[in-house]
């Protein structure tokens, strides 16, 4: 608030109260002042004196602001703005009267004891933007000085409590209507209002499941597709199906067990409607083989062939987890290309192999990785290629073939937008506890082996048809019953009986059967005491992880 400027010879007095039965003297202070015109220039100043009724001078006494109650500092007055100052002085429980002392504009005179007209005084102005606000929101002021922003130099003002903010904005807690005002030296601005309110709670749409079909075969094939929508948008990744009050791996509904099932889904605290999903039951036994995307018997696979075998101790003897990342990362580009995109500058692709490998992107395993003849796992070498990504060696296994340092990712520019695209496996909960990642996953060997699992094969054949639902699968063998000798492995596809939803074969290559490219045939069957399940083919394998991978464009 601005002040009224005027002149005024102020002499303070104590004086006597009385009472009706016995006359009482109310302490009082004196307050003096050795001139009661200054000149407004920061430099010329007035000095207070208080003393007591005795006479004597209070030398810790304190002198208030009359208008904002607030102690001047010392015993000495000085300002730069011209204007009309009052003030009053205080100790213990005595105070004394009011007296102003007149600050004249600096205009190079001398101050001179009589009262007159003096200068229009400066306006300090105070504004806020916005004045409406919802809490948890925050507001800017701005402080002006007859136009001049004073903001930093200022400070802002909670009238409620004159609590000081800290800078030049206030984010609300609460709802409500709040005062605020500023201060620059001696100036007072105008009050400002804030208005808060309770920001609106805004009711969330309802969602809605519905399947591609509502009846389907009970021969762990046939499937129904299912999607979650919440005002006309797809919100299948954000929500959880549930099938008779249990968790859905993904939004593929299948099963080898007739019956009707209701299904329906959750998003955060919101259910959709429910769906009766009925599975008849098969009693045709006939075959079915189902390839990966883009694949058949004979073509869109690949097959990268090592050059040495273990034996010969030989640069890529331990490779064949490249040779399977290698043929993985090529189906993937191949269906990147298909879908109408450019492959990143630099990435390699397709054959001239620089070692002579089915692939190129086998040689960017051979040129940028060390301790090659340690080995490693096909999901950490697509991880790497991909995102640029050291999966094991920072989890603790320095002891395998590592990536040098600032190698891989050919996709990283891109990655972020392509992997919400996929399929994200991390929602099955397959993969091990060190492996961070979505688009490719390790299913561990004890979900289809030992006493836990009654039907070990059925299990197994479950996680290749959901696999192939979505990509396509490495796979990591053993070469006796005792799981000796771990090898890796490329699936391109499988053959399901239609009636137990039994897999009966796997379509294979394997980098170690040869120069040439081929597709190897493997039968599926159990063996010991139906707690393992062996492959027979060009060798003899007992799987024990499997390394699906989505497929671009998969994520539903």
């Amino acid at each position: 608030m601005m002040k009224k400027i005027f002149f005024a010879i102020v002499a303070l007095l104590g004086f006597v109260a009385c009472d009706q039965n016995e006359p009482a003297i109310e302490e009082k202070l004196q307050l003096l002042v050795d001139k009661s015109e200054i000149v407004a220039n920061g430099e010329d100043s007035a000095t207070f004196t208080v003393k007591n009724a005795n006479g004597e001078v209070v030398e810790n006494a304190t002198i208030y602001y009359a208008d904002s109650h607030e102690a001047l500092e010392g015993k000495s007055f000085k300002t730069k703005y011209a204007g009309e100052y009052s003030f009053y002085a205080k100790y213990e429980a005595a105070t004394s009267d009011v007296m102003t002392v007149v600050a004249k504009e600096d205009k190079g005179e001398e101050p001179g004891p009589g009262p007159g007209p003096g200068p229009e005084p400066q306006e300090l102005k105070l504004s806020l933007e916005p004045s409406t606000i919802y809490v948890d929101e925050s507001t800017t002021f701005k402080v002006e000085l007859d136009g001049n922003d004073v903001t930093v130099e200022a400070t802002i003002y909670l009238s409620e409590g004159n609590v000081a903010l800290d800078g030049a904005t206030y984010t609300a807690s609460a709802e409500g209507v709040y005062s605020f005002y500023a201060k620059y030296e001696e100036l007072q601005s105008n009050a400002v209002e804030l208005t808060v309110n309770k920001r609106p709670v805004v009711e969330e749409k309802p969602i809605e499941i519905e399947a591609s079909v509502l009846t389907i075969k009970a021969n762990g094939v046939d499937s129904t597709k299912l999607t979650v929508t919440q005002d006309g948008a797809n919100v299948t990744n954000q929500s959880t199906i549930y099938v008779n009050g249990s968790i859905l791996n993904g939004n593929r509904f299948m099963t080898t067990t007739p019956g009707e099932y209701t299904i329906y889904a959750m998003k955060g605290d919101l259910k959709s409607n429910e769906l009766t999903i009925t599975a008849e039951e098969v009693t045709n036994t006939g075959l079915t083989t189902v390839f990966a995307e883009g694949v058949t018997i004979s073509t869109g696979w690949y097959d990268v062939n090592k050059k040495s075998t273990a034996q010969q101790s030989q640069a890529d003897a331990m490779m064949c987890w490249a040779a399977s990342s290698s043929n993985i990362i090529q189906w993937f580009q191949d269906r990147y290309v298909a879908a109408g995109n450019t492959l990143p500058a630099g990435c390699p692709n397709g054959t001239s192999s620089s070692y002579g490998y089915e692939l190129q992107i086998m040689d960017a395993f051979r040129d940028n990785w060390d301790n090659l003849a340690r080995g490693n796992w096909t999901d950490g070498g697509v991880i790497w290629y991909f995102e640029g990504r050291d999966l094991y060696t920072t989890n603790g296994y320095e002891n395998r073939a590592y990536p040098r340092t600032g190698t891989g990712g050919y996709f990283k520019a891109e990655w972020e937008t392509i992997v919400a695209g996929m399929y994200q496996y991390e929602d099955l909960n397959w993969g091990w506890l060190y492996n961070p990642t979505t688009y490719i996953t390790e299913i561990n060997n004890y979900n289809w082996r030992g006493s836990s699992v009654a039907d070990p094969l059925l299990k197994f054949s479950e996680y290749i048809v959901e696999a192939f639902s979505h990509g396509m699968s490495s796979m990591a063998v053993a070469m006796s019953s005792n799981f000796n000798g771990a090898h890796a492995v490329t699936i391109w596809g499988y053959e399901i009986d239609n009636a137990t939803g039994y897999v009966t074969k796997l379509y294979i290559t394997d980098s170690d059967d040869g120069s040439t490219p081929i597709l190897q045939t493997y039968t599926v069957s159990p063996e010991g005491g139906n707690s393992k399940v062996v492959l027979n083919g060009y060798t003899a394998y007992y799987p024990f992880a499997l390394y699906p991978a989505s497929g671009y464009g998969s994520a539903e």
